[in-house]
């Protein structure tokens, strides 16, 4: 696993192209750009421990696993992510808003795809999400499957917020994504 070297327009940069923290991760995955989005739609991040023990060291509750089934769009009601773009087999993009700092998490229940890229309420920050395949590599069968995170802050209070919870928990939420890579590319693998 890498952090992605080249700086190719995606459709993040639509909804936050100027940031002021940032993080991204990429996996090569032996499987067809088809079966790694399939993948990845119905895996079930509530399944990592590292995220379960984290969560639960954050919020000082234990995240339940999800039992019902589903796809990513599906698990996403309610939490206050919304899905802002999808192209199938190429990138999804994930929109929240909120105070992260908050043990909570203080996200905006009230978000929509139609409201992120208008959303700066002082005292807050929104963030962009993706998993992007760039398609297949030279190497025959070979996908790579890549996620960035933005962060975008709104006041001062904010930044200097954000900052701290981030020299925190930045290194712990790469732990969670580069989970969430290695799951996406076990279920993919198992499959081919």
């Amino acid at each position: 696993m890498t952090k992605p070297s080249s700086e190719v327009r995606s459709r993040i940069d639509d909804f936050l192209s100027a940031c002021d923290f940032r993080a991204a991760y990429q996996i090569r995955i032996h499987a067809s750009p088809s079966v790694v989005y399939e993948s990845l739609l119905h895996a079930d991040f509530s399944e990592l421990a590292v995220m379960r023990v984290l969560m639960a060291l954050r919020t000082g509750k234990r995240l339940p696993r999800n039992r019902a089934p589903g796809n990513l769009r599906q698990r996403l009601q309610g939490t206050g992510f919304v899905i802002l773009d999808e192209s199938p087999e190429d990138e999804i993009v994930i929109g929240v808003a909120g105070r992260f700092w908050r043990p909570e998490g203080g996200r905006c229940m009230d978000l929509t795809a139609s409201n992120f890229e208008e959303f700066s309420r002082p005292g807050f920050a929104k963030a962009a999400w993706n998993f992007r395949l760039p398609g297949e590599l030279s190497e025959t069968g070979i996908t790579v499957l890549s996620t960035e995170t933005r962060i975008q802050c709104f006041g001062r209070a904010a930044r200097w917020k954000f900052g701290a919870y981030w020299s925190l928990v930045g290194p712990f939420s790469g732990l969670i994504r580069l989970a969430m890579l290695k799951q996406v590319k076990a279920k993919a693998e198992a499959q081919t």
